[in-house]
């Protein structure tokens, strides 16, 4: 088990004039299918129910990192905020559970979820928990979730209507068009790779030390082998981050220790 370190009285020192500027990162993604509204709406149910889920097994909250969890979040949702009109405007919200079975995930409307078993076993420091939490803020900055429903409508016959409910299902059930779909959402992690670690080397966190979690994934990336691959592998993952990583260091607001 990787014990995650916390540095009681915060990580990062004190910044001085010459931090960076804001710098919007992001884009506004355009010509896609159903409003934000409808799919934010559709998609809602699935935190509502991670928390019942949670609650009944006693696993709601946190209870180790609490103050980790909340600084992290709270310094990267300053940065989220500067990157899209929309994304300015997102209710920004972190849950925390101790369930074994979720690591992190985020919503369409800026709600997010970590598993503190997850931080507990997989990140070794803040600024790996930091990388975790920009990517999947960076999935709701970008509206992967709208992305991949209407690249998903694009490979179904358009004579019969879908809502985004029906388009739910069909990606529950409908195994060819998930594979169908694999290149789409692996595009999606690269770019909420690449987007997190932007904004977490803009809140302040080492990059350098943000990959220790997707480089932590390469090994176990040999044993796994999915039938549907909805995450490129770690190893590709970390190659392209690493070829980033010149961009986040200059991202990174200059500090006095």
């Amino acid at each position: 088990m990787v014990k995650f370190f916390c540095i009681a009285f915060g990580m990062l020192p004190m910044m001085v004039a010459t931090a960076a500027q804001p710098v919007q990162l992001a884009y506004e993604p355009v010509g896609l299918g159903w409003s934000a509204a409808e799919v934010e709406r559709a998609s809602s149910a699935q935190m509502d129910a991670l928390t019942e889920r949670a609650h009944k097994a006693g696993q709601l909250g946190c209870s180790a990192y609490c103050d980790c969890l909340h600084r992290v979040f709270s310094r990267l949702v300053v940065e989220a905020r500067t990157q899209t009109e929309r994304s300015a405007t997102l209710p920004w919200s972190l849950l925390v559970l101790r369930l074994p079975d979720i690591k992190a995930m985020a919503m369409p409307d800026g709600q997010l979820a970590i598993s503190e078993t997850f931080v507990d076993g997989h990140l070794p420091s803040e600024d790996a928990l930091a990388f975790v939490l920009a990517h999947e803020m960076a999935h709701s900055i970008l509206e992967h979730e709208r992305q991949a429903l209407t690249f998903a409508r694009l490979l179904l016959p358009r004579q019969i209507v879908r809502s985004v409910k029906d388009m739910y299902v069909e990606m529950d059930f409908n195994l060819s068009l998930l594979m169908a779909m694999e290149p789409v959402m692996q595009q999606g992690e690269y770019e909420a790779d690449e987007l997190g670690m932007l904004l977490a080397s803009k809140a302040g966190y080492d990059p350098d030390r943000q990959l220790a979690f997707i480089s932590s994934q390469c090994q176990s990336d040999a044993d796994s082998v999915p039938l549907v691959a909805t995450h490129p592998p770690a190893c590709q993952r970390l190659q392209r981050l690493q070829s980033l990583l010149p961009l986040a260091r200059r991202q990174r607001p200059t500090f006095l220790h």
